[in-house]
């Protein structure tokens, strides 16, 4: 029998090591690193390791329970051994507390179904029979990556590009010491002009890069030394690395830098083993993106679903 582990507001010695490598945005760091308080925490302890083989947080927010506070993604994260009636305690026990806190209700952000197939699939299925329903689908776009060559994976349209980038002389790089606030300036100035909302503010930015640099690296291409396009490359689990907050110089739109930029996060995968690199979604709250859709899929992209749930109390 697991025991069910709850803590309100914890100390970070208060948060048992999980069984496996798991994903950022569920790991102590990152969740107290978050902002919005309370802050609730759930596990189950396996009594051989001592380690919890399934965790889940939830914050308070505008009268909502919430997983995550500030992330892409938070949800439940569970060990392939855990048992179906063991998740269901812990959806049980999340629900229960949340309820307890006299909000509107309860809101689950998942991770893409392409992270964990069959856990995205199992946990679906039990949040519905809990009683949530699916708020909205996000679309989402990854790149397996292979031993193949990134250009194998292109559209003409996207190889004529790149193409015309580097014979322009443009390198790519990793910004070793970024300056934050450059980097917010030239992020901001992309995504107004695209008519994109902006995730987190300069200072949170700051606090991204200098907490979680090491696994947050910012990927960059330039003419010279002008800047063209920039991203962050977030490495939320061993296996994947998150293609976070990309843009580009407007003066440059002729030559869409920003497929050289992935074909510098595909190779950065290839040179560390890492198998999945994560484009994002390409909707917001269920309303497709065409031009960012098409764009994602003449690079190789494949689709899949991230889903949030909610259930009104």
């Amino acid at each position: 029998m697991y025991e069910l582990l709850q803590v309100e507001n914890p100390l970070p010695e208060q948060i048992p090591p999980f069984c496996q490598d798991g994903f950022l945005f569920l790991q102590v760091r990152h969740l107290l690193n978050q902002p919005d308080r309370p802050l609730h925490y759930f596990a189950l302890l396996n009594p051989k390791t001592g380690r919890a083989d399934a965790r889940c947080a939830v914050f308070i927010r505008d009268d909502w329970a919430i997983s995550p506070s500030a992330a892409s993604f938070g949800s439940i994260e569970f060990s392939d051994e855990l048992p179906d009636e063991e998740l269901v305690r812990l959806v049980d026990a999340v629900v229960t507390t949340s309820k307890k806190l006299l909000v509107q209700g309860l809101r689950i952000v998942n991770y893409p179904d392409c992270y964990l197939p069959v856990h995205s699939q199992q946990l679906r299925a039990i949040l519905l029979d809990a009683g949530f329903a699916v708020k909205y689908e996000e679309l989402n776009q990854h790149l397996p990556v292979s031993a193949r060559s990134f250009t194998e994976h292109l559209h003409a349209a996207e190889r004529r590009r790149l193409r015309k980038c580097q014979q322009a002389g443009f390198t790519t790089q990793i910004w070793e010491k970024p300056d934050a606030d450059t980097l917010f300036a030239f992020i901001r100035k992309a995504r107004l002009r695209k008519n994109l909302p902006l995730s987190m503010s300069s200072k949170e930015l700051a606090n991204l890069l200098s907490n979680f640099g090491e696994v947050c690296p910012v990927f960059t291409v330039c003419d010279g030394d002008q800047l063209i396009a920039a991203c962050l490359g977030i490495r939320v689990a061993p296996g994947i690395l998150y293609y976070f907050l990309p843009a580009d110089q407007e003066d440059y739109q002729q030559f869409s830098p920003s497929v050289m930029l992935v074909e510098n996060l595909y190779t950065h995968c290839q040179q560390h083993q890492v198998p999945l690199l994560d484009l994002g979604i390409s909707t917001s709250h269920g309303i497709r993106n065409e031009g960012l859709i098409r764009f994602k899929s003449q690079l190789g992209a494949v689709e899949s679903a991230k889903l949030v749930f909610e259930m009104r109390f």
